[in-house]
């Protein structure tokens, strides 16, 4: 099935990342001569066709996307197996990866899709049902970082939990009810860390197949955040703590 990947930025990632996945390139007429000029350069390179057309098009193919000028065509997202990930997250000493546990908004897992690639996550596992996955709305919210970081769709998470717990993963559920804080987990080593769904959080068998439940700290009596702002927050504290212990 094809597929839209859609802003100059994403399509610059893609174009970098997968070439071969990219059938088509559609600019708007009046896309910015610099902007233009770079995404046909890369194109070319790759003998990517590219056509020039009114925007009012891009909009009609787009739908709703905030395309900026720019559409490219696609083959399927390219998502990889979990032993594909374990490969790639050997190659660091302490790898970490972000599983999420039914994410279900594009824009959440865009997000933090993003974030995971920004702050140094070897790849990501996301569950098959009952979730979002990598739409054009999702690739477009990871602003390019969807086509650089390996994400792979899996069936079972638990499964996949005691699959990576095999290969020496320290698996950690975040979780609002969670009496010990971010702050105090040890996050040295090979890390999983698993985020749940935006109204339920973690399901039951993936609480209970963590290794440890943590909470994030707040005040004034909040009690939750949106998922990828959770994601993000996680992923800074395990950098910040691993540049802290060198």
């Amino acid at each position: 099935m094809k597929r839209l990947i859609a802003g100059p930025h994403a399509i610059a990632s893609a174009i970098d990342a997968h070439p071969g996945q990219i059938t088509l390139l559609l600019l708007a007429e009046g896309l910015h001569p610099k902007t233009r000029k770079s995404l046909v350069q890369s194109a070319n390179r790759h003998n990517i066709p590219v056509q020039i057309a009114a925007r009012e098009v891009l909009d009609d193919m787009g739908e709703t996307l905030n395309h900026q000028g720019a559409l490219a065509i696609a083959g399927e997202f390219p998502f990889v197996d979990i032993n594909a990930i374990l490969s790639r997250a050997a190659r660091q000493t302490a790898p970490v990866l972000v599983l999420l546990d039914q994410v279900q908004d594009p824009g959440n897992l865009g997000a933090i899709v993003r974030s995971a690639h920004a702050l140094g996550a070897a790849g990501l596992l996301i569950t098959r049902d009952h979730s979002a996955t990598m739409t054009p709305a999702a690739v477009r919210a990871s602003a390019g970082a969807s086509e650089r970081i390996p994400i792979a769709r899996i069936t079972n998470l638990s499964q996949a939990i005691a699959t990576l717990k095999k290969a020496g993963y320290h698996v950690y559920g975040a979780c609002g009810e969670a009496t010990t804080a971010l702050h105090q987990i040890d996050w040295r080593g090979p890390v999983a860390l698993v985020l749940g769904n935006e109204q339920n959080g973690l399901r039951r068998l993936t609480r209970e197949n963590s290794d440890i439940l943590f909470s994030i700290p707040m005040q004034h009596h909040f009690d939750s955040l949106n998922v990828s702002v959770a994601a993000a927050i996680c992923l800074y504290e395990i950098q910040r703590t691993r540049t802290a212990l060198g």
